[in-house]
């Protein structure tokens, strides 16, 4: 006779998402008095990048907003990965990738506008460069994926969207970023910490759709068993 049984994950896989989600939520804290406490941050949100709250009185709440991302999102992972929603080695990689620029934003601060350019300040750049794209083309490539699932259809659609909608805010960063670089000119940008900031918006938001989503996955799933 066949008899459902629910299959319970570990303590430990049950808390990765719970885990996961209460970092991000101190980062968002973290991120949200910095933004309006100006004694820590006396930096106008239109003009001021996001780094550089790097360079302010506040920079600890900063840094530590970069590590519980970091540390959030690698539980994540790992959770989305037990799953068999993030099975795709390339995707995995993208998302460690994600996990391990975060940190190195967070380590290596940027250069002061105007001073010398650093080696230090250069892997900041680069580091920066690979945050803003590497989640959106998770976002987009795992709702894609699954776009076709029942189970995960809503999901799957959020995920695209709002990977969609991240990555034309990267653009006036990364254009200006590669002609810059090929042409060694100075070619300004626009509002920069605005479009930084709707982005970091929507990567917040994705990173919480992709959170509810393993939430979900992380489930007893039933199985079946014999018994004579």
């Amino acid at each position: 006779m066949l008899c459902p049984a629910p299959v319970r994950p570990s303590l430990r896989a049950r808390l990765l998402v719970p885990g996961a989600l209460a970092a991000f939520a101190g980062a968002v804290v973290l991120l949200a008095v910095l933004h309006l406490d100006r004694r820590l941050a006396p930096l106008d949100p239109v003009s001021s990048m996001l780094s550089d709250y790097a360079l302010s009185p506040g920079r600890w709440m900063w840094d530590g907003a970069l590590l519980l991302t970091s540390s959030g999102s690698a539980l994540l992972l790992v959770a989305l990965y037990r799953r068999g929603l993030l099975a795709n080695p390339a995707l995995v990689a993208a998302k460690a990738l994600w996990c391990v620029s975060l940190l190195a934003v967070a380590l290596f601060a940027k250069d002061p506008q105007g001073g010398a350019i650093t080696a230090t300040g250069k892997i900041h750049l680069y580091a920066s460069a690979v945050t803003c794209l590497s989640l959106p083309v998770v976002g987009w490539a795992l709702g894609r994926r699954h776009r076709d699932d029942p189970r995960w259809r809503r999901f799957a659609t959020w995920s695209r969207r709002l990977a969609l909608a991240a990555i034309p805010f990267y653009l006036p960063f990364i254009v200006p970023f590669a002609v810059n670089v090929v042409f060694g000119g100075h070619l300004p940008t626009v509002a920069t910490g605005l479009v930084e900031r709707l982005m970091m918006v929507l990567e917040i938001a994705l990173l919480a759709v992709l959170g509810h989503w393993a939430h979900r996955a992380m489930r007893p799933a039933r199985v079946s068993y014999a018994t004579a």
